[in-house]
């Protein structure tokens, strides 16, 4: 049985497209994505990142928002487990490569660690303009006029960003990217970040990626702050985190109550380090 599934000329493929594209921050490379034992739209790019990349060496982790116990991030981390017989882990703090869909880890990622984002649609450019020709042109060109114009006519129309997640970010200070679908809370954490970050879109056939130490900046207007989700106010019940990504969760009584999203941040606070 091959090792990670991939036969060695498709990882070897897809590495040639990941160092291109750490070569090229924020640019988009297309790459021949591989038919994977999970359906396209459930994380497909992201897998067969990860499955390039891991070695015997490696401690894998994977969230899905968040979570390490939902049932996407269950069902790729027992594949990856069993393609690779690599080390698991629920902690941010003792995984080499944490793959991600829509969040990034409370805790502060280090030198050395790879995080591997699940991307459903990689061209922001995609929200303004549909034909795929244009987009690429309008890369070349860094031609990003109509996306100012959306950021524009929300700021002018209701005060500022309508844009929950998915807002558009520049990399070192040249190409608009789309960070995949995570929260505004996260996309400060994109900037000078020590790890390396990798995106790939399976269904799309595309990666891009951040390097370590990258100046990544949301597109924003001068005399404009950028604003994430706010909780003032607000803690975790079962940690009492406020300085957390939270959800709101009705209990049975249907009174609101609020919960971290990250399921390893919330067992550190707690002290749950089971």
């Amino acid at each position: 049985m091959r090792y990670a599934f991939l036969d060695e000329e498709a990882k070897k493929e897809i590495r040639r497209s990941i160092l291109k594209a750490i070569a090229i921050p924020g640019y988009i490379v297309s790459f021949a994505s591989r038919e994977m034992p999970v359906a396209r739209g459930w994380g497909t790019g992201g897998l067969q990142i990860t499955l390039a990349i891991i070695n015997e060496s490696d401690t894998l982790k994977v969230i899905d928002q968040g979570c390490d116990g939902s049932v996407n991030a269950v069902n790729i981390r027992n594949f990856i487990s069993s393609v690779t017989n690599v080390k698991t882990t629920t902690k941010t703090t003792e995984a080499s490569i944490i793959q991600t869909r829509h969040r990034i880890p409370e805790i502060e990622l280090e030198e050395g660690q790879t995080l591997v984002y699940q991307v459903p649609m990689p061209d922001i450019l995609e929200t303004v303009e549909p034909n795929t020709a244009k987009q690429k042109i309008m890369h070349a060109n860094a031609d990003y006029s109509k996306l100012w114009v959306l950021l524009y006519e929300d700021t002018s129309m209701f005060g500022d960003s309508r844009i929950s997640n998915r807002y558009p970010v520049m990399v070192h200070n040249r190409y608009a990217m789309d960070p995949s679908p995570i929260p505004k809370y996260d996309t400060p954490k994109l900037n000078n970040n020590k790890a390396l970050q990798l995106f790939g879109a399976g269904r799309e056939k595309k990666i891009y990626a951040i390097p370590p130490y990258t100046n990544v900046e949301p597109l924003k207007f001068e005399d404009r702050e950028f604003k994430v989700e706010n909780f003032e106010g607000q803690v975790c019940q079962r940690c009492g985190s406020s300085n957390s990504f939270l959800d709101e969760v009705y209990d049975d009584n249907g009174e609101l109550k609020y919960y971290c999203n990250d399921t390893d941040y919330c067992d550190e606070q707690s002290g749950d380090k089971k």
